[in-house]
């Protein structure tokens, strides 16, 4: 194993920078959004927060617009301080895409009903996921019974509460408990829907950058140029370099969930119909 070493070569970003400057724009917009209660703004999402499960819908959408401001800031302290290796860069964007997506997605329906058992189904799919972490110590003998009382606990709050909002919802628990699934859900986005091809891109750049995150070969190969080649016992050892091209692409189309997600929240915050 040899470490990584830079090549000297500048990355070409083309028009990147320009979707930085316009994601910048947005962030200080929401940063700037007026109180509901101090102009009394009769908004979607002021009647979305007067109902069952409204204000958990919006912590889960400043949540996940913070979790994809995070890494899209990460990635450019990355380009400027380590450079544009074979591997972060696209590992930053994975979890950019995925909370982009999962903002627009929850802000997303027209019917304040249908944004609030998203919003609900976000923080139940949190919950279970920390319930499955605190399970992998049952192991230890000294910790299975406070977790076990922990878990009685949550039956009779956070559980009670959750199934409590879900009927008031008339929505069944076995729906809200349903795994979100990006790639069922993407081409569903009323601004993705009725356009197959430009769905089939969007998951075909969410399976790319998962690829990396995983460490998958196939996306390394697909996401890098490949140099001079030298043959090894075994094998061949070969000079791969990003492939900018390819990276831009997926970040242009990161970035343009992430601004939808930015604008549909701005939308909800002050127009009483959401347009």
């Amino acid at each position: 194993m040899r470490a990584l070493v830079p090549t000297g070569n500048q990355m070409d970003l083309g028009n990147l920078p320009e979707y930085w400057r316009v994601l910048a724009a947005e962030f200080r917009e929401l940063e700037s959004l007026p109180s509901l209660d101090d102009r009394r703004l009769l908004s979607v999402r002021a009647f979305d927060e007067a109902q069952v499960a409204g204000p958990r819908t919006y912590m889960a959408v400043i949540k996940y617009l913070g979790v994809a401001r995070d890494n899209h800031e990460a990635l450019l302290a990355l380009f400027k301080h380590h450079g544009a290796t074979l591997w972060a860069p696209w590992s930053l964007l994975r979890p950019t895409f995925e909370a982009a997506f999962l903002a627009a997605w929850i802000l997303d329906p027209d019917v304040g009903r249908v944004r609030r058992i998203r919003g609900l189904r976000s923080e139940v799919q949190d919950f279970y996921e920390q319930r499955k972490h605190r399970r992998a110590f049952k192991a230890l003998p000294e910790l299975r019974t406070l977790i076990e009382d922990s878990e009685r606990g949550e039956e009779q709050n956070s559980l009670k509460t959750y199934r409590a909002e879900a009927a008031q919802l008339g929505e069944p628990f076995d729906k809200i408990h349903q795994r979100i699934v990006v790639t069922n859900e993407l081409p569903k986005l009323s601004f993705v829907s009725g356009q197959a091809d430009f769905a089939a891109f969007l998951e075909g750049t969410w399976r790319l950058l998962s690829g990396f995150e995983h460490g998958y070969s196939w996306a390394l190969l697909r996401g890098t140029h490949r140099g001079a080649e030298a043959e090894i016992p075994g094998g061949a050892s070969v000079h791969l370099v990003i492939d900018d091209d390819e990276f831009v692409i997926a970040a242009k189309t990161t970035y343009f969930l992430l601004v939808s997600a930015c604008r549909l929240l701005k939308r909800r915050h002050l127009q009483p119909d959401g347009r």
